[in-house]
């Protein structure tokens, strides 16, 4: 992609960003975010389609730095595995950026359910995957259900709560309490 078309869409995404602040996806219009980035609106249809567009891409984005980051948690076999989920929820923290309002309204629904279902979807994905290779019997398909909304619902819970300040333990630290709860929630069922 070149510079000049890498820089009208970050201003695009800049700007419906700024907008979402206080307003509902659903409220603004590709005129309000064109005018607020400074752009034309045959700018804004060459690069996107539509404004979920802009934040699907933002939250896909950010969805395949955590497929990284989970892939290494999986293919880690000589680090303990309390070690490693404390490790990979650190480095997952640390990809946070405090200013990503995108993502943190995507988190909370107000940028539209496709980014929030995206964000399930892989959630509920990475619970499946580390069952099948974790717990001493197989969970059942509405175990998988039930535990993977519990944990998901309180993972985009605290991401939003880092993301916006008020959840402010440093990750090293939070990284070890929630490693500690999950141990103490789920982890009889596991090894």
């Amino acid at each position: 992609m070149d510079v000049r078309r890498e820089k009208s869409r970050e201003k695009l995404r800049h700007a419906l960003a700024e907008l979402l602040r206080d307003q509902s996806l659903e409220q603004i219009s590709i005129e309000q975010i064109t005018d607020k980035a400074g752009v034309t609106r045959p700018t804004f249809y060459s690069n996107y389609q539509s404004r979920q567009d802009i934040i699907i891409e933002h939250v896909e984005h950010w969805l395949a730095r955590r497929e990284t980051l989970f892939q290494a948690f999986l293919e880690d076999q000589q680090t303990p595995e309390p070690d490693r989920l404390v490790a990979f929820i650190e480095h997952l923290l640390n990809t946070l950026s405090p200013d990503d309002t995108l993502l943190q309204l995507a988190l909370s629904g107000r940028a539209g359910e496709q980014a929030l279902q995206r964000v399930t979807n892989q959630n509920t994905d990475f619970f499946r995957r580390r069952a099948s290779r974790s717990f001493n019997e197989p969970p059942t398909e509405d175990d998988i259900l039930l535990i993977s909304t519990f944990y998901g619902s309180a993972t985009i819970g605290i991401i939003s709560g880092v993301i916006s300040g008020k959840i402010t333990q440093q990750p090293a630290d939070l990284a070890r309490q929630l490693a500690a709860m999950i141990y103490n929630g789920i982890g009889h069922r596991l090894y």
